[in-house]
This record gives C-alpha cells, structure tokens and sequence, in this order.
C-alpha cells in the first residue's frame, strides 16, 4: 500500500513540476523533511526508553540532517515569486535543540 501511495505522490508532483517548476517538489520535500525530524527525535526517545542507547546518537545524527534539508527547501521555497500565497510549513525549532532535549 505504501508503494502505492509513493508512486501517485511521485507521478503528481512529476507532473506539477511541468506546472509550478521547481516550485512543488521543492515545497513537498519541505514540508517531508520537516516530518521526518520530528520522527527521528521520537525514535531517538523510544530507542533510550528501551535502553538501546547506541542508537540515539545516530539517530539524533539523522534529525540534524533532516533538519538542514528542511532549512534548504525552506529557503528556496521562500525565495519564489508565489511564496507570499503560500502556506508554509510550521518552522523547526533550532538545530541545537535536537541534542539539548536529550542532555547529550
């Protein structure tokens, strides 16, 4: 089912690009990155509450990238001509965060 759903959001958004340009993937992958912190830090926090403490630093790792992702499509989304119409994405917390909520 998930293979599915991946391959209708890939055919839309492939043909929005001949639409909107670099516009639409650039705010789906956004939007997707900004998701995806927020999932790492959470299996961060399932991985320390059952004791699998190798593991959290790689997957804090993972957010901070994910988080740089979200801040490049954030920006260039920003820099469109139609980003005023646009309804963005609620901004992330800053990166630094992402470890301090941990105490690492």
């Amino acid at each position: 089912m998930r293979e599915v759903r991946a391959t209708i959001v890939g055919r839309v958004l492939g043909a929005l690009c001949h639409l909107s340009g670099w516009l639409a993937p650039m705010y789906g992958a956004g939007r997707l990155e900004s998701r995806n912190i927020v999932e790492y830090e959470t299996a961060a926090r399932y991985a320390r509450a059952c004791g699998r403490m190798e593991f959290i630093d790689c997957l804090l790792t993972m957010a901070e990238v994910e988080w740089e992702h979200e801040y490049y499509f954030r920006s260039r989304v920003l820099q469109h001509r139609w980003a005023n119409r646009l309804s963005i994405w609620p901004e992330p917390p800053p990166k630094e965060n992402i470890r301090s909520s941990f105490g690492t």
